[in-house]
């Protein structure tokens, strides 16, 4: 088994993975002679790596999931709030007389 495998199967979890944290599981693993003591900072690199990257994904799993919950419910976007809101800019310049100052609450 793929040794960055077997390190995020012993339940560090991939977000609260941090360089300490790696470091001790690498020196554990080489306590235990699974892996050779000139290849620690290559391995502890390579999982801080890997964590990164599957942190991102989750991160790119999560932001699908709420957007797709939010277009289901008919929720209003950012984006779509921000383009309703240059249409009533739009509208207002075009119904206020010239020169009048938009009055601000």
């Amino acid at each position: 088994m793929d040794i960055i495998k077997k390190a995020m199967l012993l339940g560090l979890g991939v977000i609260s993975l941090t360089k300490e944290k790696a470091e001790e599981l690498v020196d554990d693993l080489i306590k235990r002679g699974e892996v050779a003591r000139e290849e620690r900072f290559k391995i502890v690199d390579k999982l801080l790596k890997e964590a990164e990257k599957q942190e991102k994904e989750l991160i790119g799993k999560i932001t699908g999931s709420v957007q797709k919950v939010i277009t289901d419910l008919g929720l209003p976007t950012k984006k779509d709030l921000e383009e309703i809101s240059n249409r009533l800019e739009d509208i207002e310049k075009k119904i206020s007389p010239a020169g009048e100052k938009k009055e601000t609450e």
